[in-house]
């Protein structure tokens, strides 16, 4: 198992890659705002020539750009020394059809943070798989209005990204509940549910030993979150994490932000025999005002207490000081 590798913060001035390693950008004016806020932190974004690229695919889900172009723009954002930081686009779809593909290695000798969520969880946890990185599971560059994080929240991933000191409070406006009780600290590991199941039995799998383990999911009904979850019991990754956190699994017929009675009965089923403490309710995962987490940083669940609101609180910061 890799230790941790933190990379050095993105300092006001540095540039940094903008790239669609999945599905096409949908949304221009999103992407507009996402650089517009990137500015406005001081950084200088740089969207990779193949970024905006659109290939209607059989599968019934648009890529951006073929194979070889999204290659070339995620290996370019690697290995260039001029971009401090990745951030994703977008997720969608394509990103496993890709990870063989990519050398990691540059990032061993000059480590930079990458931020995306949904299909992007398949790059989060190979680099950390390789590497060691630690990245940032959260809303991408171009989140649609519909999910903006918010004010309080872009300022979260902003201090993960740019500040290596110690990270500030993980707010919610709405209660998490233990499922489990019991208190867990250990390196943050995880991401979408499906993307997790996904990385099974390749050498990408993520490994929760010792870990917490956080999981989100969007338009999954609830007995395909219980078969993926019952996937990763029957894996034996479940029972190694020292503790699991449920985000946002919200339907499309729901309102966002919202889980279904059926849905958290699947949650507590599938967790009931753990003996480790697991919660749910966080915000974080295709839904506004979503928390950005720091995969392979250290963070304590504290869900001791079944009659008051589980917590998460993150225990060190996602990148250190310049080099």
């Amino acid at each position: 198992m890799l230790a941790s590798l933190f990379a050095p913060a993105p300092r006001p001035g540095d540039k940094v890659a903008l790239i669609c390693p999945s599905g096409p950008v949908d949304d221009r004016a999103a992407l507009a705002r996402g650089i517009a806020r990137l500015e406005s932190w001081g950084l200088k974004p740089e969207v990779l020539p193949n970024a905006l690229q659109r290939l209607d695919y059989p599968a019934g889900s648009a890529l951006a750009g073929n194979d070889d172009e999204r290659v070339a723009d995620l290996q370019r954002a690697i290995s260039e020394p001029a971009y401090r930081a990745i951030l994703c686009i977008r997720g969608g779809y394509g990103l496993t059809r890709i990870l063989e593909r990519i050398d990691f290695t540059p990032l061993r000798k000059a480590p930079k943070p990458i931020v995306g969520y949904s299909d992007v969880t398949a790059l989060l946890a190979a680099a950390h798989a390789e590497t060691g990185l630690v990245s940032l599971h959260g809303p991408g560059v171009a989140t649609p209005s519909s999910h903006d994080a918010g004010a309080a929240n872009w300022a979260l991933q902003r201090a993960l990204l740019m500040e290596p000191k110690a990270p500030p409070p993980l707010v919610s406006t709405t209660p998490a509940h233990a499922l489990r009780p019991g208190l867990a600290e250990g390196p943050l590991v995880g991401g979408n549910l499906t993307l997790v199941c996904a990385l099974l039995g390749t050498k990408w799998q993520i490994d929760t030993e010792g870990k917490i383990l956080f999981l989100e999911d969007v338009n999954e009904a609830p007995y395909r979150v219980d078969r993926m979850l019952t996937q990763l019991l029957q894996s034996g990754a479940l029972r190694k994490a020292k503790g699991v956190v449920f985000g946002d699994f919200h339907l499309e017929d729901t309102p966002l932000a919202s889980e279904t009675p059926q849905l958290v009965r699947v949650l507590a089923d599938r967790t009931r025999a753990l003996g480790i403490p697991c919660a749910h309710g966080f915000p974080f995962g295709h839904r506004p005002s979503s928390w950005t987490l720091p995969v392979g940083a250290r963070a304590r669940l504290d869900a001791r207490d079944l009659g008051k609101p589980a917590t998460l609180t993150l225990l060190e910061s996602a990148v250190r000081g310049p080099v």
